[in-house]
């Protein structure tokens, strides 16, 4: 059984200020690789969208038809994220080692022969989405999904949809704030888990349940200051896209696109490398350079 460190409360600060500064170590690999990621993401999307807006298209578009291809679509991202985390962990690694590192090391994980046990992880996010659906289902009422395509429905055929109203939002809440938890927690460790650490699927999601309840504290304080971060910054995002826009034309909307894109790699470089922290100081990386958390500043 692999072994689970204990860890402060207070490690959740260090991991989320780490993840913070980690692009002052090869910031062109980093976010050029945060950057690619985003562009593979979203291209494979519009790829595997191309079917669902033909539907949508075709006049009356049938639901029947409609939901298959929707779900076709989340399938295949599902199978991609996985891949495309870890080639993302892979790079944050590297450069906190000082390994020469690029932003196309993104796709270590095809070359490194991983992808195949990377996408694996797709079918637990299956099961997870089915399963978060039932919870849903159980707490909003048995007929919550029904009134909520009904409103999918009315919404296609160009009427404005009424969202039902769960039977106990106070406790549905709840639970999907726990719920998630652990789901990501599931995705966040076990990525790292397959993909340096050697581990199968079932063994990387037993020990990345595991690690998630053993420091629970030290998680939740760093998922909190992150989610708060994110919150701050999309107000302040806002702010600057409303003066961007204030010009007008082509090139202010061109601008507003390149801030939200950088934006999102910024997020998405914090989510990654202060994922990884967690995971390095849980179950340990002998092949990584481990370097003092800071806590007393943060470097832009």
């Amino acid at each position: 059984m692999t072994q689970i460190r204990k860890v402060p409360v207070r490690q959740g600060l260090a991991w989320f200020v780490q993840a913070i500064n980690v692009g002052r170590r090869s910031p062109r690999a980093i976010f050029g690789a945060a950057l690619l990621f985003i562009c593979t993401l979203y291209g494979v999307g519009l790829i595997l969208v191309v079917p669902v807006a033909m539907l949508a298209r075709s006049g009356q578009p049938d639901l029947g038809q409609i939901i298959p291809a929707i779900a076709a679509v989340f399938v295949g991202m599902v199978f991609l994220l996985p891949i495309l985390l870890g080639g993302m962990m892979h790079v944050v690694r590297e450069a906190e080692a000082g390994r020469p590192v690029r932003a196309r090391d993104l796709f270590a994980p095809i070359r490194q022969k991983k992808a195949g046990a990377l996408a694996l992880m797709g079918l637990i996010q299956i099961v997870l989405a089915i399963v978060g659906g039932a919870l849903v289902g159980v707490l909003a009422g048995s007929d919550y999904w029904t009134n909520y395509m009904a409103a999918v429905r009315g919404a296609m055929s160009g009427s404005v949809p009424v969202m039902p109203q769960p039977d106990h939002p106070g406790l549905l809440m709840a639970a999907q704030l726990l719920f998630n938890y652990f789901s990501y927690a599931i995705m966040l460790f076990s990525v790292p888990l397959i993909l340096f650490a050697g581990a199968n699927l079932s063994a990387a999601v037993k020990d990345s349940l595991r690690a998630s309840i053993s420091n629970v504290g030290a998680n939740a304080l760093a998922a909190l200051l992150f989610i708060l971060s994110v919150a701050l910054s999309a107000l302040v995002m806002l702010l600057v896209s409303a003066m961007l826009s204030l010009i007008g034309g082509l090139f202010g909307a061109v601008l507003v696109l390149m801030v939200y894109i950088a934006y999102g790699a910024a997020v998405l470089v914090v989510l990654v490398a202060g994922s990884y922290y967690a995971w390095r100081d849980t179950f340990g990386d002998e092949t990584a350079v481990a370097v003092p958390p800071s806590l007393d500043s943060i470097e832009v």
